[in-house]
């Protein structure tokens, strides 16, 4: 067997500086970067603070998985970004170039003919013996550029100025779209650095990663000439979400989840409103155990039951391959240099960070004696990433980390403790120098070969003495500008607008290709978004009448808003059935309940599943969409004092910001079936509002007085303007239950709401029935027909008896249509119309 290559013991000397020299003089890549007016304290501030602002409005987060509240973290992008010499970079591109050309021969021979293992170039142990190693994928037949399309690489420089390598990313390597929108960023926050430094634009990267997969389709187009290619992501509570969505708005892809892809007859389909259209190429973000639950791991929820299956029959690609994990172990370090030259016939140019892996008996050996030196950490990427520091632990700490060592070797290997490079942070209006490890990322091309993207991610250590980069663990992040090469035009990097056209409300994507799952969540953001603006309505009434003398008639008007508050679930049933001598006392109860966050009637739990809704949207939602809901829900998680005229206050500026997402669904949103889905939930979510406001209020009952309940209702229903227009003399009942009700030129009356849900309806693609001939659409569209005709009845508005009726009528009869939708396009229980 080939002996790997290795160089023990550690380096010991300083570690070098990115942006200063050994005498201290700024390194002439830099000179640039200090020439702009940007660079003052003063400056330096403003344009920080600006970029946070770009982060929060774009939405920008990572999730926590140590929060136990799972909370979205702010991405933590440093605004001093990592800049690198145009030369130093082609030699770090070569060296990539080629590890990625290496990698992709290692699994074809791993999951082929296993060659390496049978001439004794790798120990049949360290492959055999990893859990990454998918046996059901072994003997799959995959093209080179899907076995491995997108490679990255994890750089640390070492003292003497030489990048190594410490560990390859080749299952789902992450990071890319937050190198983008950290670009997008700092190059608009420091626009005249970026220019002094002619940086290299990331768009070429991303434009060949997109062809690269529309090449890997495996039938020519699909219907309308291009193949269908999705973005399989584990959901929105995966630690890179947002990355998963950015990629897919940016490369043209349709963001899935595993349950929004079936198979039939060993091919994959995406559920779409329609019925199922087949999918050709799957850019996966979920790990390889997880994809198929049928062959790989029987526990995942995450991936298709089946899609092994559909591969090896060659219907569908995944990139990058499943069984790409396999090359994620530090264990194969130590045989980096062994296998270049027996691969590719030259020693590596990028060299390794000197590994030892505990599988091998001499390399054991010297683990253990270099107990106090080393860096530990798990031989498998399965087993997790947490190092253990020899230099940090006590003499029972290593005692216990060589028996752990000794009792299972195969699973260890250990790193020598390179003193990373550091470059400049901006901490507290200075600059500080932190270690950072440097990702870097490669593309196949469709001729064959590979695209490095010209930058990367570079992540700021958490731990100033090592190169500890986790984000779980409080790391940050850096731009990457390869500067010195002169370049045409403006070198910002392109969003997806300027690669193709893009629907604002779509992202550029074939209508039909609104998953099911997607729909779901839209029509779910209309109805929360729709709840919340009727609680901020209530919550505002209560808070003016307890908060403005002058208000005629405000403690009888607090009765029928208690009433209602208590119907809706805000505030317990004893408080809301008060009588009216004792209705500013309940009020103020009410409106202490309701500003507690813990209670999951209020205002803050209705805007948390607004929040959730969206967050499984975003690739479907404008970015201002994302900015307004990133507004709303900080203001909404603030807590929130009871005092009514605070609380007014703080509802105005609530009540405006849902005001600004039905202004960007009307104006920033294409008519497609991502927004009808939006509008149908919200409007039939106003529509069940208003049944419950005349219900609630006890208008429709007859158990509140009629005066109090119709200016409540008015003003909840924002006619009190076009009421007074046509009625100044006094509030009665019959105008303005017609008002409310039958006036279908007031958009926030009972019958526009249901000629709306009427209108949009009819625009959705047409579901057949099942064995019966039952249709769940003719059904609804028959529910909100009958529905149109009540309510051209002009008798409720007259008599209480018939506005009880009607009431109650509509009152099962629209909760029946939102479930007739679900039934027909979330559910997917009945096939597409051919």
């Amino acid at each position: 067997m080939a002996e790997p290559a290795r160089t023990l013991p550690l380096q010991q000397s300083r570690a070098w500086d990115e942006m200063v020299t050994g005498t201290g003089g700024v390194r002439p890549h830099w000179q640039g970067f200090f020439l702009a007016d940007e660079l003052t304290r003063g400056a330096m501030e403003e344009r920080w603070d600006a970029a946070r602002r770009l982060l929060f409005q774009n939405g920008v987060t990572y999730h926590a998985y140590a929060d136990p509240q799972g909370v979205e973290r702010p991405w933590p992008l440093d605004p001093v970004p990592l800049l690198l010499p145009a030369a130093e970079w082609r030699v770090i591109s070569e060296g990539l170039r080629q590890r990625a050309r290496l990698m992709d021969r290692v699994l074809a021979d791993l999951y082929g003919e296993q060659a390496l293992i049978r001439d004794q170039v790798l120990p049949a142990g360290l492959v055999l013996g990893d859990p990454g190693f998918l046996r059901a994928c072994h003997g799959l037949v995959q093209a080179p550029a899907a076995r491995l399309t997108l490679f990255a690489a994890d750089l640390v420089r070492d003292p003497e100025g030489q990048w190594r390598v410490l560990a390859s990313r080749t299952q789902t390597p992450t990071g890319a779209g937050y190198a983008l929108e950290n670009r997008v960023v700092l190059s608009q926050t420091l626009a005249e650095s970026f220019r002094n430094c002619n940086v290299e634009r990331l768009a070429p990267f991303f434009d060949t990663l997109r062809q690269t997969l529309a090449a890997l389709a495996p039938r020519a187009s699909g219907p309308d000439g291009s193949p269908r290619m999705v973005l399989l992501t584990p959901g929105p509570y995966n630690e890179a979400y947002f990355e998963h969505a950015y990629l897919a708005r940016n490369l043209g892809l349709i963001l899935v989840e595993g349950a929004d892809l079936t198979i039939r007859d060993q091919t994959v389909f995406l559920k779409t409103l329609g019925g199922l259209e087949r999918v050709d190429v799957i850019l996966r973000r979920v790990d390889d155990d997880f994809c198929d639950p049928l062959e790989l791991r029987p526990d995942s929820a995450l991936g298709v039951p089946g899609l092994v299956q559909a591969v090896r029959c060659g219907n569908v690609t995944v990139c990058n391959g499943l069984g790409s994990g396999l090359t994620d172990s530090p264990a194969l370090l130590p045989w980096m240099d062994t296998l270049s030259k027996h691969l590719l016939g030259q020693a590596p140019l990028l060299p390794d960070v000197p590994t030892l892996w505990g599988g091998d008996a001499g390399q054991r050996a010297e683990m253990l004696g270099g107990l106090d030196q080393l860096v530990f950490r798990p031989a498998y990427s399965s087993l997790g990433h947490q190092p253990i520091y020899g230099g940090e632990l006590d003499a029972a700490g290593r005692a216990e980390m060589a028996s752990r060592l000794r009792q299972r070797p195969q699973q260890w290997v250990a790193q020598e403790a390179i003193a990373p490079s550091t470059a400049p942070v901006w901490r507290d209006g200075h600059m500080d120098a932190c270690p950072l490890v440097l990702r870097a990322f490669a593309c196949a091309t469709r001729d064959g070969d590979w695209m490095v993207m010209p930058g990367g991610l570079a992540r700021i250590s958490a731990d100033d003495r090592f190169a500890a980069v986790s984000l779980q663990q409080g790391a940050g992040a850096k731009d990457v500008w390869i500067t010195g090469k002169t370049l045409e035009g403006a070198s910002t990097p392109r969003r997806r607008s300027q690669m193709a056209p893009d629907g604002a409300g779509d992202a550029g994507l074939p209508t039909i290709d609104l998953p099911s799952r997607a729909a779901d969540h839209l029509f779910w953001v209309g109805r929360y978004a729709e709840r919340a603006d009727q609680a901020v309505r209530i919550l505002r009434a209560a808070a003016r009448r307890l908060s403005d003398d002058a208000h005629p008639g405000a403690e009888e008007e607090l009765v029928p808003l208690l009433r209602l508050m208590g119907w809706m679930g805000m505030i317990p049933a004893g408080i809301a059935s008060l009588p009216e001598a004792d209705a500013v006392r309940g009020m103020r109860q009410a409106l202490e309940i309701v500003a507690d966050a813990a209670n999951p009637g209020g205002l803050r739990a209705t805007m948390e599943r607004l929040r959730r809704a969206a967050a499984g949207v975003r690739d479907r939602l404008p970015s201002d969409v994302s900015g307004v809901l990133a507004v709303l829900d900080e203001r909404a998680a603030a807590p929130m004092r009871a005092d009514p005229a605070v609380m007014r206050l703080r509802l105005d500026e609530i009540s405006a910001l849902l005001a600004s997402l039905i202004g960007l669904e009307l104006d920033g949103m294409s008519r497609g079936p991502a927004w009808r889905f939006l509008v149908l939930g919200r409007r039939l979510e106003r529509a069940i509002g208003i049944i419950g406001s005349f219900q609630g209020s006890g208008l429709a009952s007859g158990t509140a007085a009629t005066g109090a309940a119709l200016s409540v209702l008015l003003e909840l229903g924002a006619a009190g303007t076009a009421y007074r227009e046509r009625h100044p003399l006094g509030v009665r009942r019959e105008p303005v239950l017609s008002l409310l009700l039958a006036d279908e030129e007031h958009p926030r009356s009972l019958a526009f709401q249901i000629r709306t849900v009427e209108r949009q309806l009819a625009n959705l693609p047409e579901i057949t029935g099942d064995e019966n001939g039952v249709s769940p659409t003719q059904l609804a569209r028959s529910l909100l027909l009958t529905a149109g005709e009540l309510l051209r009845d002009p008798q409720p508005a007259r008599d209480g008896t018939a506005l009880c009726d009607l009431t109650d009528r509509l009152g099962r009869m629209l909760p029946d249509i939102s479930n007739l939708l679900s039934q027909a396009y979330f559910s997917h229980v009945f096939a597409r119309t051919t």
